[in-house]
């Protein structure tokens, strides 16, 4: 499969010399949908590449966030005011990232 950014090259070209969006679907195999995003997105901004920001953002295991996960665990072990979900939602971080970041690292991860 072609990647998003020559995909999208491709539509605008098609565009261009004149198909028609469902044309250029059926043609492509994608939706009618794709089509027309990949057009708009090309009349907003003149470019073919992914907007700036896309994809998640790598925070969870960050040093200050193991340093705040550590220290919030030190004050107190309970599973009442420490719990995972509890964790997670003060570091702003997802449930499996919490529980990562509660668990000791392995001599492999340092």
């Amino acid at each position: 499969m072609k990647s998003l950014k020559n995909l999208r090259e491709t539509i605008i070209r098609a565009h261009n010399r004149g198909k028609g969006q469902r044309e250029i679907a059926d043609f492509l195999g994608i939706s009618p949908g794709t089509v027309n995003k990949a057009i708009k997105r090309f009349e907003e901004t003149g470019s073919y590449e992914d907007r700036p920001g896309r994809g998640p953002k790598k925070i969870a295991r960050s040093q200050e966030n193991v340093q705040r996960a550590l220290e919030m665990l030190q004050q107190d072990r309970s599973t009442k005011t420490n719990s995972t979900r509890k964790l997670a939602k003060k570091l702003g971080v997802g449930k499996d990232s919490a529980r990562r970041e509660s668990v000791p690292e392995t001599p492999s991860e340092r």
